[in-house]
C-alpha cells in the first residue's frame, strides 16, 4: 500500500517552491549561465496538446502581448480618427450657425444640417412658449412633458437615454417617434433653458446614459449662441 503524503510534506514542498522563485526572482540571469537548463525546461501548453520548451512558451507569451498592444493601438487610432471627424462636424456645423441671416432661418435649417453632419435619425427644437413669439416659432410642448424632460435632464446640460417612455417620445419627434430608439436631450442657454434640442436615433445604443456628452454638450452651446446672437432671449 503507497504512503500518502502528509500535510508536513506538502508545506515543504511549497515552502521549497516558494524558494525557488524568490531566488529565480533575484538571480534573472540563473538561465543565462546556465542555457542548457532552458532547452530541457518544458511548460504545458495553453491548448492542452502537450509540452512545449520555456523559450517556446516565452515566445508564445511575447507575441501574446505584442498582439494585445496592436489591438490596443489599434482602438487608440480608431477613437482618435472617430473624434477628429466629430470635431471637424461640429466645426462646419459652427459655420453654418454662423451664416445665418435670422432666426426663421436657424430654426429652419439647423435640424436638417444636424441630421446630415452628425448621421442623426430625428432632429427637433423646443422652444418654451414665454420664449416664443412671431419670430420665433417652434414646437409646443405641454408645461408636464417639459418638466418631464427638465428633470430628466437634472443639473446636466445634456442627457442620453434609450429607455424613454412612448407618450414622452411622440412629444419630441412626432410621426417620427415609432422609430426612435434612444435620444440625446440637449438644454438651450443652460442657466435659464429656454428649450431644448432633442436628437433621436434608431440605433438603441446611439446614445446611452454611459457616453460621454461633450461633443453634444458643445452642439447645445453653439445653438443657444446662435439664438442668442438673434436676440431670442
Amino acid at each position: 500500500m503507497s504512503k500518502q503524503p502528509s500535510n508536513s510534506d506538502s508545506d515543504k514542498v511549497q515552502q521549497s517552491e516558494e524558494e525557488v522563485v524568490i531566488y529565480l526572482e533575484q538571480h534573472p540571469d540563473l538561465l543565462l549561465k546556465h542555457a542548457g537548463l532552458l532547452e530541457k525546461m518544458q511548460v504545458p501548453h495553453n491548448a492542452g496538446s502537450g509540452m512545449v520548451s520555456l523559450i517556446e512558451r516565452q515566445v508564445e507569451i511575447l507575441r501574446e502581448k505584442n498582439r494585445q498592444q496592436e489591438d490596443r493601438l489599434l482602438t487608440l487610432i480608431s477613437n482618435a480618427r472617430a473624434n477628429e471627424e466629430l470635431s471637424d462636424k461640429l466645426h462646419r456645423f459652427s459655420l453654418h450657425l454662423s451664416t445665418t441671416e435670422g432666426i426663421e432661418e436657424l430654426l429652419n435649417t439647423a435640424p436638417a444640417i444636424m441630421q446630415q453632419q452628425f448621421d442623426i435619425d430625428a432632429v427637433s427644437i423646443h422652444i418654451k412658449p414665454e420664449y416664443q413669439s412671431d419670430d420665433l416659432q417652434a414646437t409646443y410642448l405641454s408645461d408636464k412633458t417639459y418638466s418631464a424632460i427638465m428633470d430628466s435632464l437634472g443639473s446636466d446640460s445634456c442627457s442620453c437615454h434609450n429607455q424613454l417612455d412612448d407618450e414622452l417620445i411622440t412629444s419630441l419627434f412626432g410621426d417620427k417617434s415609432s422609430s426612435i430608439k434612444s435620444c440625446a436631450l440637449l438644454a438651450l442657454d443652460s442657466p435659464q433653458r429656454i428649450g431644448l434640442i432633442a436628437l433621436g436615433s434608431s440605433e438603441q445604443n446611439r446614445f446611452t446614459p454611459q457616453m460621454g456628452t461633450l461633443i453634444l454638450s458643445r452642439l447645445g452651446e453653439q445653438f443657444s449662441a446662435a439664438l442668442q446672437r438673434h436676440h431670442v432671449f
